[in-house]
């Protein structure tokens, strides 16, 4: 007889939360689409409840939005979100450069190292934005400091929608926003191999900063597709 006690229990809500996360920053569910809890419900196999409590959690984070309609749907970004998520991670990231200096070593080195490296070879731009996003976490966890870490991680799913946003609106110019940001990543390397806290500072500021000019309104979205109507399809 199977003991069911042993068996660790399911979080529901976080499992829905982890592939919605995925989908809407992937671009599967675009900006704008909304979010039917009853559909989600069938989808996931589950009652209402553990996806209402996903969608409070998405909501926290960013990536979705609740309307007065009492309706859920995909936040879309506008220009003055994204300016906002890169003024936040302006003030943590420098902070994190600053102190993850003091503890660099060459093991670290090889590790960002490995990594841009990983980036030029990049297959897709929601890969390259997955290793693009893991480098700027390992720095920020170098910086020793766990709030500066936990608030770096609450803006950190809207800073990976920004990001494979404005690249899916790059397409075009893809290749050379794909080098502008390892440019950046080797920059911000300089000085957190030399351990020079404030020069990393400086650097990670005018790395963030810098990205903004890439970013450009969407103004020729069709109209969205809601979730019910891509199930009926």
């Amino acid at each position: 007889m199977t003991d069911h006690r042993s068996q660790p229990r399911r979080n529901l809500a976080q499992e829905i939360v982890s592939s919605l996360r995925n989908d809407i920053i992937t671009g599967a569910f675009k900006p704008g689409e909304s979010l039917a809890e009853p559909v989600l419900a069938k989808r996931f196999g589950v009652s209402r409840a553990p996806v209402r409590e996903a969608m409070i959690q998405l909501e926290r984070a960013g990536l979705v939005q609740f309307q007065s309609t009492g309706r859920t749907k995909v936040r879309t970004l506008e220009e003055n979100d994204v300016s906002e998520i890169l003024d936040t991670r302006i003030a943590l990231e420098s902070m994190g450069a600053r102190l993850a200096a003091l503890h660099w070593t060459d093991e670290d080195n090889r590790w960002v190292e490995k990594s841009i490296k990983a980036q030029e070879q990049a297959a897709t731009a929601v890969e390259f934005s997955q290793l693009v996003i893991a480098m700027h976490e390992y720095i920020m966890e170098k910086a020793g400091n766990e709030r500066l870490l936990t608030l770096w991680q609450y803006i950190r799913w809207q800073f990976e929608m920004a990001l494979t946003h404005i690249h899916r609106l790059q397409q075009t110019t893809a290749q050379d926003l794909r080098n502008f940001t390892l440019t950046g990543h080797r920059n911000v390397l300089k000085p957190l191999s030399k351990r020079d806290p404030e020069a990393a500072a400086r650097m990670m500021v005018r790395h963030i900063r810098s990205s903004l000019e890439w970013y450009i309104p969407e103004t020729s979205d069709p109209a969205p597709v809601t979730l019910q109507e891509r199930t009926t399809r």
